[in-house]
């Protein structure tokens, strides 16, 4: 497991101007799921790219449960925090679905048989052992997702960043991928997703931290950070149609702690029955 710190982080693309972070400290911790909210341009990818060491800050430490990782290459802090990007196609690169697997282990020191079982395991938790042979250029774009997050699992990192799990893929899709982020919940790893879509917000997540312009404006429980529309708008953000249908059933008496469709489902449905 895998707490992530960051300590009085500055950072800024240009030298010499203001940056999009300016003395930010943020504490994450193992076995939490959390959503990083904020419009775009807000920052949040950048924090990402600052936490995998894609970019470095200007100011301040980032550590990976007390350790420093500025001296740290991508690939050494890639076993520890996995980050998937929004875009699949640029996270794959070989011929094959096994062998894009097999690449993201070649940094390990797995014999020939204990990379093969790891293979074998991955495609099986993915339901993909029947596109092993297929050219990933092949595949649809929720299977692409799906594998980009296979190479990132299989490294077995404590803590996963995804970036926009949920873009470009329908419903269908969405609800297998839904499936695979609570089996990481499951095995107690930081999930981390990075969206703008407050539906997937509702589902996914127990801890939001929203930025506005570099800053957090919020950081806290999910059902207090919904239970306030004015969080949504410090946010930038807009109400969507299940928030609202939300808001005005919470105004009828449903209890604020309901947010995910099935606690809804489960709570009219025992309504019903005791009528």
């Amino acid at each position: 497991m895998t707490c992530i710190e960051l300590n009085e982080i500055s950072f800024s693309y240009i030298a010499g101007r203001k940056g999009i972070f300016s003395n930010l400290s943020l504490k994450l911790n193992p076995n939490e799921q959390i959503a990083i909210v904020g419009r775009n341009g807000s920052g949040k990818t950048t924090l990402a790219k600052l936490i995998i060491g894609m970019l470095k800050p200007s100011k301040g430490q980032i550590s990976f449960d007390g350790k420093l990782i500025e001296k740290k290459s991508i690939a050494e802090i890639a076993e520890n925090v996995g980050y998937v990007f929004q875009n699949p196609n640029i996270m794959l690169f070989t011929n094959s679905v096994e062998n894009e697997l097999s690449l993201s282990l070649q940094r390990f020191n797995f014999t020939k048989d204990e990379k093969e079982e790891k293979v074998n395991s991955m495609l099986d938790f993915f339901g993909m052992t029947k596109y092993r042979k297929v050219h990933p250029r092949l595949l649809s774009r929720g299977e692409k997702q799906k594998l980009a997050l296979a190479t990132v699992l299989i490294q077995d990192p404590g803590a996963i960043i995804l970036d926009e799990p949920f873009s470009g893929i329908d419903i269908a899709q969405k609800i297998i991928i839904r499936n695979y982020i609570q089996k990481l919940k499951d095995q107690k790893k930081l999930v981390i997703i990075i969206t703008h879509d407050l539906d997937s917000v509702l589902e996914e997540s127990n801890r939001v931290i929203a930025l506005s312009a570099g800053k957090i404006v919020f950081d806290g429980e999910k059902t207090d950070f919904f239970k306030d529309s004015t969080n949504l708008r410090k946010a930038g953000l807009t109400e969507t149609y299940m928030l609202n249908m939300l808001y005005s059933l919470h105004a009828e008496g449903l209890p604020e702690t309901i947010l995910k469709r099935n606690e809804l489902i489960n709570f009219f449905s025992k309504r019903i029955s005791d009528t």
